[in-house]
């Protein structure tokens, strides 16, 4: 892994972090550096003809790449396993958070949940970075 922490500037790897992290699919030209996303499968139902067209001319640019790397966003399963990790090892034992973030991801709507519970609580923050800190990761094991 830290073989790709070098070989990509810090700045891709989080630039399309924050891509697939908004359900972008991304494309990497690694010559260049050089990338470009479209959206992913969630964001079907806003799909236009304007969408149609934009996306065209990534793809056609992609097209002429002559390497490219196409990173698409997390799926559900990973982004719950961020969730957990972060619950087992950034909220303190002795927090009441805590339990309420398990009950929280233990039922239905557990991103909903989990979402109103951290952004109404002292972690919010940390939660972002934590995610931020996951989502580079797991750019850079697609990279590898």
């Amino acid at each position: 892994m830290s073989e790709n922490r070098l070989k990509y500037p810090a700045e891709v790897i989080t630039n399309i972090a924050q891509e697939v992290a908004m359900g972008m699919i991304c494309f990497l030209n690694p010559d260049t550096m050089e990338y470009d996303s479209v959206m992913g499968k969630s964001y079907e139902l806003y799909w236009t003809d304007e969408s149609e067209e934009l996306y065209q001319e990534v793809y056609n640019k992609v097209e002429s790449w002559k390497h490219f790397i196409r990173i698409e966003p997390p799926e559900s399963r990973e982004s719950f396993k961020m969730m957990e990790r972060f619950i087992q090892d950034c909220i303190p034992d002795n927090e009441a958070i805590k339990s309420r973030l398990w009950y929280a991801i233990s039922n239905r709507k557990p991103f909903q949940n989990f979402k109103f519970l951290i952004d109404n609580s002292k972690y919010r923050q940390r939660w972002f970075e934590f995610k931020q800190s996951q989502l580079e990761q797991y750019v850079l094991e697609q990279l590898s």
